[in-house]
C-alpha cells in the first residue's frame, strides 16, 4: 500500500495516491528528519493561501530542499513524502493506518533523505561533526525513536548536513553509523537483513532513544518487528507491553525475554533531562522499556542449537505468560516428594556468543508465589556454557519434555511514581 498522500516536488501541492498524476509516475522520495519547533502541517499545506504566502519561510525550507534534491536527480522524482504534512493526524483511522504502514513506505521509496539539522560536514576530513547544539554529543537525529526504522527500512539512503550539503550514503557512512548506533555494519550495508537479528538485538537498538509521545517508543518499532496493532495515545508505558503481547502471537523468538534492569534507568522515557529509575525485586517476563535490552544486543538464535517447542510453547493468559518449560525430568519443577520447587531456572532458546567462541545459553530465575511464578534477580541473567533447552531421548529420538509454568505479569509501571535521576549522556 503506497502513502495516502504525496507532495509534488515542483508545486508543493498535496496529491492523493489515487490521483491520475500520481498513478502516471508513482515513484517517490521520502524524508527522515527530526521534528523542530515549527513544522509544516497537513492543514497548512492543504491551504492554497498559506502555501502561496509561506513558500519562502523557514518552516518550508526543509520541504523545499528535499523536493529540490528529488527534482535534481539524474532521473527526477516528482513526489516526496514527509511525515509532518502528509498525514491528517486529526483522522484517527488514517493515523493508525499510517503508523502501521510507515516502515513499508520508507522501504518502497526510491531514496530516503536523512537530514541532520544540527551537524556540519567537513569535506577536507570527510567526516561529520558532533552536534552544533550539544557540545561533544552526536546529532539528536540518532536519539529519536522514529529515526531507527527510518535508518533501516530504506533500500537506499543519502545523508545531508544542516546546510543540505551531501555527506554520503548509508553504505558509505556505515562505519560512523555503526559506531554511533551500535547497529552492526552488515545490517546497514544490506549484507544481512535486520530481520535476521534477534528480537533482543532489535530491541537493544532502540535502547536510549526517545520520542515526544511515550507511546511512540512502541509504535515506532512496529515495522522493525513486522507486526501491527491499534494505536491508542494516552495509554503510556502500556503500549510497550502491548507491543510485546502482540509479538508473542506471531513470533517464537524467545530472546524477547532476554533482558535485565537497565543501570542508567528507563532512558527512553526521559523528560527534561531526568530519567525514571526502575529496579523491582521481582517482575514478569515482559520488559517495560527497550532500555532493558541494552546489554543484550549480542543475543542470537542459533538454528543448530534451537530446540523446537510444542505448539503454543508460551502464550498470554490473563495478565500472565503461560510457558511450557523444557525439562529433563519432573524433578526440575518438583522435588522428590512431588512438591513444587520454590525456585526454578527457565532456559531460553537464545544464546550469547563469548570471546572464546562458545555459545552460552540464556536462562532466567523464577520464584513460585502461590500458583504462579515471578522472575527474580532481574538485574542479571544466568548464562550456561554450551547448554540448550532440555530434551529426552526416546527410542534414539530427542523429544522435548515440558512442564507448564505461569509467570505473572505485573500491571504497567506508573512513571509518575518512579524516582528520577539526572540523565547520563
Amino acid at each position: 500500500m503506497p502513502p495516502r498522500r504525496l507532495i509534488n516536488t515542483t508545486t508543493y501541492e498535496l496529491y492523493k495516491n489515487g490521483d491520475a498524476e500520481v498513478k502516471a509516475s508513482p515513484h517517490y522520495a521520502i524524508l527522515s528528519h527530526r521534528w523542530g519547533k515549527a513544522e509544516v502541517t497537513f492543514q497548512m499545506l492543504t491551504n492554497p493561501q498559506w502555501r502561496e504566502s509561506n513558500l519562502g519561510t523557514e518552516p518550508m525550507k526543509k520541504i523545499r530542499e528535499a523536493c529540490k534534491k528529488a527534482r535534481d536527480r539524474d532521473t527526477p522524482i516528482e513526489w516526496l513524502w514527509c511525515d509532518t504534512c502528509c498525514i491528517d493526524k486529526d483522522n484517527t483511522e488514517e493515523l493508525t493506518t499510517s503508523l502501521n504502514s510507515m516502515f513499508e513506505w520508507y522501504r518502497k521509496a526510491i531514496v530516503c533523505y536523512g537530514y541532520l539539522a544540527d551537524v556540519d560536514w567537513d569535506p577536507s576530513l570527510q567526516q561529520m561533526s558532533k552536534s552544533v547544539d550539544r557540545p561533544n554529543q552526536e546529532s539528536v537525529w540518532f536519539e529519536r525513536g522514529w529515526t531507527l526504522q527510518e535508518l533501516l527500512a530504506p533500500r537506499y539512503m543519502e545523508f545531508f548536513d544542516r546546510n543540505w550539503t551531501f555527506m554520503g550514503t548509508r553504505d558509505g557512512l556505515s562505519d560512523k553509523l555503526q559506531s554511533v548506533t551500535g547497529i552492526a555494519k552488515k545490517y546497514l550495508t544490506g549484507a544481512a537483513t535486520f530481520k535476521q537479528a534477534s528480537v533482543a538485538t532489535r530491541m537493544g537498538w532502540m535502547a536510549g532513544r526517545t520520542t515526544t509521545e511515550i507511546e511512540d517508543i512502541a509504535y515506532s518499532m512496529l515495522g522493525l518487528l513486522n507486526i501491527s496493532m491499534p494505536i491508542y495515545y494516552g495509554e503510556g508505558v502500556k503500549a510497550f507491553i502491548r507491543l510485546q503481547r502482540t509479538l508473542i502471537e506471531s513470533s517464537s523468538d524467545e530472546s524477547l525475554f532476554a533482558w535485565t534492569i537497565p543501570a542508567n534507568g528507563l532512558t527512553c522515557y526521559r523528560r527534561d533531562n531526568k530519567t525514571p529509575v526502575w529496579a523491582p525485586n521481582s517482575w514478569g517476563l515482559l520488559a517495560p522499556s527497550p532500555d532493558c535490552f541494552s546489554r543484550y544486543r549480542d543475543v542470537v538464535v542459533l538454528p543448530d542449537l534451537y530446540v523446537p517447542r510444542l505448539s503454543g510453547s508460551y502464550k498470554w493468559v490473563q495478565r500472565a505468560i503461560q510457558f511450557e518449560m523444557p525439562m529433563k525430568s519432573g524433578t526440575e519443577v518438583t522435588n522428590f516428594f512431588g512438591r513444587a520447587r520454590k525456585e526454578v531456572t527457565l532456559p531460553l532458546n537464545c544464546w550469547r556468543q563469548h570471546d572464546d567462541g562458545k555459545s552460552w545459553n540464556v536462562n532466567l530465575k523464577l520464584r513460585k508465589n502461590g500458583h504462579v511464578y515471578s522472575r527474580i534477580d532481574c538485574d542479571d541473567v544466568v548464562e550456561k556454557r554450551g547448554s540448550k533447552p532440555s530434551t529426552n531421548s526416546v527410542m534414539g529420538v530427542d523429544q522435548v519434555v515440558t512442564r507448564p509454568l505461569t509467570v505473572a505479569q505485573p500491571d504497567e509501571i506508573d512513571l509518575e511514581q518512579l524516582p528520577m535521576q539526572d540523565t547520563q549522556h
